[in-house]
């Protein structure tokens, strides 16, 4: 049941429970985004240089389904802002999804707990007998 808005306003209080899954996977990222530029605009004024934004600042991303909730248009631009806006950043995302690491250097196939394949997506969609190959061809009803 979901509570009355308080006298006088027209809109029910928010919480994270009043969002749906993709809506939260759209608030954390948004939250990582803030938290990234707040950080550099700090490491910026603390160092005397312009409060400008670097882009390639570096550090570490860990994702995990970060868009498994959206649709497709909507995972695709979140891929477009999580590869621009942390281009210097070494990014560790577990994703079903094969479409979000096609970008990336790197992709790691693993099956039960163990590494089975290491190396470029791209390299790999095209390698036969790959195993990524194989999961790229029935993603894309291929295989």
């Amino acid at each position: 049941m979901v509570n009355p808005p308080p006298p006088g306003n027209s809109h029910p209080p928010f919480t994270p429970t009043s969002l749906s899954q993709g809506q939260r996977q759209l608030f954390s990222l948004a939250r990582v985004l803030l938290r990234r530029r707040v950080r550099a605009r700090a490491r910026s004024s603390t160092f005397g240089s312009p409060p400008s934004i670097p882009l390639h600042d570096g550090g570490i991303l860990l994702l995990d389904e970060v868009s498994s909730s959206v649709d497709r248009e909507t995972d695709e631009a979140m891929q477009r802002v999580i590869l621009r806006e942390f281009a210097g950043y070494t990014i560790v995302m577990v994703s079903h999804r094969l479409e979000a690491v096609m970008g990336f250097d790197r992709v790691v196939i693993m099956d039960a707990g163990r590494v089975v394949e290491m190396g470029p997506p791209r390299e790999l969609a095209e390698t036969e007998g790959s195993r990524f190959r194989e999961l790229w061809m029935v993603g894309n009803n291929k295989g």
